[in-house]
């Protein structure tokens, strides 16, 4: 099962136009996925995913652009070191080594759920290097609604943490309004892979929950123009943060997808994607400014 999993999670690559590529970054093994040229889009997943996550929008983007998805450090199929933390410090800095590692000067950032805290942080904290900012349902702020999977954690119910088959059923089920098209053989063998590293993923999440200053603060440091989308049906970040992130970046565009959750790269996929490569060709830099960065 694993191996026919594996082969079909390769073949959604493949017609996505990204090919797996591997490099070392201090301790780390890093697993990565690119494909196509142009301008370079980075690519950051959410929790508990890797840079597969991308790979149905990847299809779009690697037609314009240079694509780059990195199962992060502690995810996927990239190292994993049980006392190493993998909270956003730590991982902020080991994007910006694995940049410098792959040669990228100055590149789109997207990100997601967790991811999208990493790449607003890392555009606040590098400006120079980020030319845009993609937000997809970003973690960071205080919801001012709480959310489902808030609410459950309040109660020690943590389900964004799968520890049992049954309970990644339940996962997917929270994270979509309508589950898109998964084969059984990956939905299988994703789940064995979440339950087996529960443990260490339920440490991360901890970590991820404390972090200074605050991002809401950081946030009036990024020079990019952001494009942020979200699903109006939201169970794990309550849309009512979206709009924390748009007030708060210096230029920044929303959109909410009706009848989406908490999964638009995968769930509405075109719906978000048109805008948003609309919104990278505005923000495409003059020819002077690549040959000068």
């Amino acid at each position: 099962m694993p191996r026919l999993a594996k082969a079909l999670i390769g073949f959604e690559r493949f017609i996505s136009g990204v090919r797996r590529r591997v490099v070392q970054v201090d301790d780390h093994r890093i697993v990565y996925s690119e494909g196509g040229r142009g301008d370079t889009v980075l690519l950051l997943h959410g929790f508990g995913a890797s840079g597969d996550s991308w790979n149905r929008c990847a299809a779009s983007l690697t037609r314009k652009y240079r694509v780059i998805a990195p199962d992060l450090p502690g995810w996927g199929a990239s190292t994993r070191l049980e006392n190493a933390s993998y909270g956003y410090p730590a991982q902020i800095g080991r994007i910006d080594r694995l940049t410098q590692e792959l040669k990228l000067d100055r590149f789109h950032l997207a990100g997601h759920s967790m991811g999208g805290f990493l790449a607003s942080a890392y555009a606040a904290q590098f400006p120079d290097k980020v030319i845009s900012l993609g937000l997809v349902c970003p973690h960071g702020m205080t919801e001012p609604q709480p959310s489902d999977l808030a609410r459950s954690v309040e109660k020690g119910d943590n389900w964004l943490v799968a520890s049992s088959p049954a309970g990644f059923n339940r996962l997917l089920d929270n994270l979509f309004v309508r589950r898109p098209y998964i084969p059984s053989a990956v939905i299988k063998y994703l789940g064995q892979l979440m339950v087996r590293n529960s443990a260490k993923s339920a440490k991360i999440f901890d970590e991820l929950q404390h972090n200074q200053p605050p991002l809401i603060q950081r946030l009036p440091q990024v020079q990019a123009p952001a494009f942020i989308v979200w699903g109006d049906q939201d169970r794990v970040i309550h849309v009512s943060c979206a709009e924390l992130f748009r007030d708060n970046i210096k230029r920044a565009e929303l959109l909410i997808l009706p009848e989406c959750g908490h999964m638009p790269i995968t769930e509405q996929v075109k719906a978000w994607t048109k805008p948003y490569m609309a919104f990278l060709e505005k923000s495409v830099e003059p020819a002077e400014m690549r040959a000068t960065a």
